[in-house]
């Protein structure tokens, strides 16, 4: 099985090449953003890097899934860059193992109807989504409603006013997950789980999505049929996701359990925090210009909060500044969504600039 990984230098990317090895596939290409010192270690003969143009041999995406010609596209791409990717991938016709959850966020309606036409399956690379996918596979897809965990992160238990204080070093500092820097602040945030409701609406095309504080990430979601629940439990662990995405979830394992109560899970307060608000906003309207705002403010915020330009406190802030700002409205093409991402992200740094005279 050949394989093509882009995003090949962060967490992910790097877990998935280790699998690679041990499953005896191919890998037949990378892409990479910045960390050229990783990029030199990793054998691959097709290298793309859209910001260092001397060590790429390629000269975009769809270049490079021409040539490297893989059975199997990573796309471990971190940010809206990487829709192009997946916009890519998919008009290759190549499967697409999907860890860039921003494709599905700001993109969902274009990404599957695009998906349909070229006949290409999309496998999600998230404990989450591989969690109800294990369910509905060995329980039926006549589910009532869907419910996602969430470490709650670091902080969730903290005051609004302690999270005035919170440095960065506090922030990617997760209770029990290793993550990149990026995913390891949403988490803190609970943007991340903002976007992991959008996801699922994409995957299994229902709103009955309700998030569940759980600290021990080990219940990694749970589906609610008529007379059921049931649940996957794991230890926390990606390799168990990227495995099953790479050998297209025929595998079926053996952590979907009843229900009970061993471990805590209990609702999240959306009064207090502000994503999952957010989250059932856009579940009411998916084809909105709302996940698109959210998605590059944040995105923003987070690059000023890493070069400690602003509060930890503030990104949610920043946000909601964005949503206030920008119409609500109803998005008909791809072109519109470069268009409003590259909007937002002026506004909000231009926003920052003027607080700082």
């Amino acid at each position: 099985m050949k394989v093509l990984v882009l995003g090949a230098t962060g967490n992910i990317g790097q877990q998935v090449i280790s699998l690679i090895k041990k499953l005896n596939y191919q890998l037949v290409g990378i892409s990479y953003y910045a960390n050229d010192k990783l990029a030199q270690k990793i054998e691959a003969k097709y290298v793309y890097s859209p910001i260092n143009k001397v060590q790429s041999n390629v000269k975009s995406y769809n270049q490079l899934i021409k040539l490297s010609n893989p059975d199997i596209v990573v796309n471990a791409i971190v940010g809206f860059v990487g829709l192009k990717a997946t916009l890519a991938t998919i008009r290759n016709k190549k499967t697409l193992c999907l860890a860039n959850k921003e494709s599905l966020v700001v993109a969902g309606q274009f990404v599957m109807k695009l998906a349909k036409q070229k006949q290409v399956n999309i496998f999600p690379i998230d404990s989450e989504h591989t969690a109800i996918y294990q369910i509905i596979s060995q329980k039926g897809k006549s589910f009532k409603k869907l419910y996602i965990t969430a470490s709650g992160g670091p902080f969730y238990n903290l005051s609004k006013n302690e999270l005035t204080h919170i440095s960065l070093k506090q922030a990617i500092n997760h209770p029990t997950w290793k993550m990149g820097t990026k995913i390891s602040i949403d988490s803190a945030t609970l943007i991340n789980k903002c976007f992991e409701m959008v996801e699922a609406f994409w995957y299994f095309k229902t709103k009955n999505i309700e998030p569940l504080y759980h600290p021990q990430s080990l219940v990694h979601a749970v589906v609610e049929y008529q007379n059921a629940k049931w649940m996957f439990v794991s230890k926390p662990d990606m390799q168990i996701s990227i495995r099953l995405a790479l050998q297209g979830f025929k595998a079926k394992i053996k952590y979907v359990v009843p229900l009970n109560n061993n471990y805590l899970m209990k609702p999240i307060d959306a009064k207090r925090w502000l994503p999952i608000k957010w989250a059932y906003q856009i579940l009411n309207n998916p084809y909105s210009s709302l996940p698109i705002i959210i998605n590059a403010a944040n995105e923003v915020s987070i690059q000023l909060f890493v070069k400690e330009l602003i509060g930890f406190d503030e990104i949610t802030k920043m946000i909601q500044l964005a949503i206030n700002k920008f119409p609500i409205k109803k998005i008909t093409s791809i072109k519109q969504i470069f268009a409003l991402d590259k909007m937002v992200r002026v506004w909000i740094q231009q926003t920052y600039l003027n607080s700082t005279k």
